[in-house]
């Protein structure tokens, strides 16, 4: 008979059969969530891809209330490499607010499937608090790598949340990520939702055709 050797290629007909699994959705909270769960969205979020069988990540993160930049995108390295570690980038990252900047800078670094930004904003708005986070440009120094962004998560598999009625984070500071990523049709000004507190149906659908993208 034919000896097979542990070299063998498989049949392409063995390739084409084989299914891309569907990706890891990770939910990335605004700062402050000890219990990521019961706060905002993200339970709600969490149990209605569960129930269409789309893994979803929703667990709290480390240093919750300062949420260091430092701690939080090795953190969610980690998450990744741990929910899909044959292929780490087999990742959707949703992020609301501090959440959404992590998503940003996370993506300077490694390759993902899609990113959804939910109440991302440009600067740190002269807060300490939120500078000492690290996420922010300072001047010339921290500038976003926006060309990075791009490279780890082609432009249309970016989907941005904002709303005109923010309290914390002015239109102007959504649109300065939105033009740094070059978004057009994937932005969305949601009128009158403030920071994005509740619930919203547009985030199931934007999950759904990110997950049908190759």
């Amino acid at each position: 008979g034919t000896q097979e050797t542990s070299n063998d290629k498989p049949s392409p007909s063995h390739q084409i059969n084989m299914k891309v699994p569907t990706p890891t959705v990770i939910i990335c909270p605004g700062n402050g969530c000890s219990n990521i769960r019961q706060s905002n969205w993200y339970g709600i979020i969490y149990e209605k891809l569960i129930e269409k069988n789309i893994p979803c990540i929703c667990k709290d993160f480390p240093d919750p209330l300062h949420a260091r930049r430092d701690r939080w995108v090795p953190f969610m390295r980690s998450v990744a490499e741990e929910s899909s570690p044959g292929d780490p980038s087999n990742v959707i990252l949703v992020g609301h607010s501090s959440g959404a900047q992590a998503a940003l800078r996370y993506t300077e670094l490694y390759p993902v499937h899609g990113v959804v930004l939910v109440s991302a904003t440009y600067s740190d708005l002269g807060d300490a608090h939120e500078r000492m986070s690290g996420y922010y440009p300072q001047g010339d120094t921290n500038p976003y790598l926006f060309q990075d962004m791009l490279t780890n998560c082609k432009r249309e598999c970016w989907y941005q949340f904002h709303s005109d009625d923010d309290p914390f984070i002015p239109l102007y500071e959504a649109e300065k990520i939105r033009d740094g990523l070059g978004l057009s049709s994937t932005y969305n000004m949601l009128s009158g939702r403030s920071h994005f507190f509740d619930y919203f149906d547009e985030l199931e659908t934007v999950i759904d055709v990110l997950i049908s993208e190759d």
